[in-house]
């Protein structure tokens, strides 16, 4: 299922005018099937997805957002005359430390320590994770939609002290126009997931382009 995130820090007028180091890890999945609407458990069941497997799959070799993603994030930057490099980090939930918010402050946290990131030179950590794909909506077991979708979440958070500075969702379904089923191409598809990316990124803009 498709699912947001549920706090949202809003980045400041000023944010652009320090000279801090940014870090960005990015996270973009490989194009997938996501599911929009109330189910059950048995609606769930009988709703795998099998069938638009095959579809993914075509659309998944000749589309790839990430150059498009990273040339945004390093473009924005850029205009802004603020240090963008990424980095290498292997962010695994299962062997990192949680983050002890400190009980005199109302700042948000990551959950996860990052601090010792500032080892790689950098003051700021810019973390981007992608979703992208065919967005089926349900009615129960019935489908009611077909969507190119993407999601994508950012967050910048202060290595200092571990803060969340920027936080926000900016999540995109574009109806196919058309059917979804038209192989051997699937051109339907794959230009709602691409209309669906390029929306997403102007969201992304709204709020990061101060």
């Amino acid at each position: 299922m498709i699912t947001g995130c549920a706090v949202k820090v809003a980045l400041t007028s000023s944010y652009f005018q320090n000279q801090n180091k940014v870090g960005v890890l990015y996270t973009i999945d490989t194009i997938g099937f996501y599911k929009m609407g109330s189910q059950g458990l048995l609606d769930m069941a009988m709703t795998a997805g099998n069938k638009f497997q095959e579809p993914i799959r075509v659309v998944g070799g000749n589309f790839d957002p990430t150059m498009k993603i990273k040339g945004f994030y390093q473009g924005i930057f850029d205009s802004k005359g603020k240090s963008l490099k990424e980095i290498e980090f292997d962010y695994d939930e299962q062997t990192m430390s949680k983050f002890e918010k400190p009980s005199s402050s109302d700042k948000n946290y990551h959950k996860y320590d990052l601090t010792s990131l500032k080892e790689k030179g950098i003051d700021e950590l810019l973390m981007v994770n992608v979703r992208y794909g065919l967005a089926v909506s349900y009615y129960g077991f019935i489908e009611t939609g077909y969507f190119g979708h993407c999601t994508i979440n950012s967050e910048i958070i202060d290595l200092t002290d571990n803060s969340v500075i920027y936080k926000d969702i900016s999540a995109i379904n574009e109806k196919i126009k058309g059917k979804w089923e038209t192989p051997p191409d699937y051109e339907p598809l794959k230009n709602s997931i691409s209309v669906a990316v390029d929306k997403a990124i102007q969201l992304e803009n709204g709020k990061l382009n101060k």
